[in-house]
């Protein structure tokens, strides 16, 4: 980078940044919190060599309705923070890292999602957090 400084902004998918918040950081390389280590050493590199870097997470969690069914205010914090992110298409595993929990803990709050909005699958979950409503 000719001796300047890359800037990395890392991201909190729970803190509702939208695509005007992401520009106006003008940064070199984001990513959304939780990425593995070898993500964030890949990222480095490609900012030190003075190119850019945007984890597809991010351009996902832009693109992506964020509004869950009006059912969803039975849930808890944790239960909504997770249903989102398995609305858009995150696996258990990968929600577990970025929440910093194990597996068993996102799928012990994913039942519970499962039971109070009355849901069947991750598939319907998806469905029912873009607006087509779940079944009540």
């Amino acid at each position: 980078m000719n001796g300047a400084l890359g800037i990395i902004f890392i991201l909190q998918p729970n803190s509702g940044f939208g695509v005007k918040d992401v520009q106006e950081l003008d940064a070199d390389g984001l990513l959304l919190d939780g990425v593995s280590d070898s993500y964030l050493v890949e990222c480095v590199n490609v900012v030190a060599a003075g190119r850019k870097w945007v984890d597809n997470n991010i351009l996902q969690y832009l693109l992506m309705p964020r509004s869950l069914p009006p059912a969803a205010r039975k849930l808890t914090g944790r239960e909504q923070e997770i249903a989102d992110l398995v609305s858009r298409g995150l696996r258990n595993k990968t929600i577990a890292q970025r929440l910093h929990v194990s597996e068993g803990t996102v799928k012990m709050h994913l039942h519970h999602v499962y039971e109070k909005l009355h849901l069947g699958s991750r598939a319907e979950l998806a469905w029912a957090a873009h607006g087509k409503g779940a079944r009540e």
